[in-house]
């Protein structure tokens, strides 16, 4: 299994487990992550690598795009 998809084959939303958002992070999106974020639309992330190699705590959010694909954000500690 590569993800995690709508079951309605109009809809575009997918979860890929090979995802560049948390590549970026230094992350693997797996089952316990992609629940989170599919129950709660948020999930919280420790050590997440920056691109200067430092590690920092982040929250990344899960929202939809008018076509139905998914979009990440961050929200960082302190509202930053």
């Amino acid at each position: 299994e590569k993800g995690w998809f709508c079951e309605n084959r109009e809809c575009r939303f997918v979860l890929w487990k090979d995802n560049a958002f948390f590549k970026r992070l230094g992350k693997r999106l797996d089952a316990h992550v992609a629940d989170k974020l599919l129950r709660d639309g948020r999930v919280r992330l420790k050590d997440c690598k920056s691109a200067k190699g430092k590690t920092y705590n982040a929250t990344v959010l899960l929202s939809c795009e008018a076509d139905g694909r998914s979009k990440f954000s961050l929200e960082f500690e302190g509202g930053c």
